[in-house]
């Protein structure tokens, strides 16, 4: 995986540790569907991140780079369908999981400004 993604999964998951345990501590929203949005786009980020690898070292082959593709929108609609099921079965919090899913977003931001380099 790109270093600067592993750095952002690592971010990702320092993050995702501590709001579940101040979720617990503070009772605001429920820890369990926190974890559960952050570990959704913590599995989506992996696996966008192996597909993205399968692309980069496809050859000039196109036939490959549409299989990639082809699986790119087969895993986001494997990944739609997964979550609408959960929520559609499962008692989720949605303030909690809502907060799951944007700890990503955050921990992206916070790799961008830790490594940020500055155009001559």
């Amino acid at each position: 995986m790109n270093p600067f993604l592993q750095n952002v999964a690592r971010w990702h998951v320092a993050m995702l540790v501590a709001a579940v345990a101040v979720a617990a501590a503070s009772r605001h929203v429920s820890p369990i569907s926190l974890f559960l949005g952050g570990a959704v786009m913590g599995v989506d980020l992996w696996a966008m991140g192996r597909l993205w690898n399968r692309l980069v070292r496809a050859t000039s082959a196109e036939p490959r780079v549409t299989m990639v593709l082809g699986l790119m929108v087969l895993k986001f609609s494997v990944f739609l369908c997964l979550l609408g099921a959960v929520f559609w079965r499962a008692p989720i919090d949605p303030a909690g999981f809502g907060v799951g899913v944007t700890i990503l977003l955050i921990a992206c931001v916070a790799e961008a400004l830790r490594t940020r380099t500055y155009a001559s």
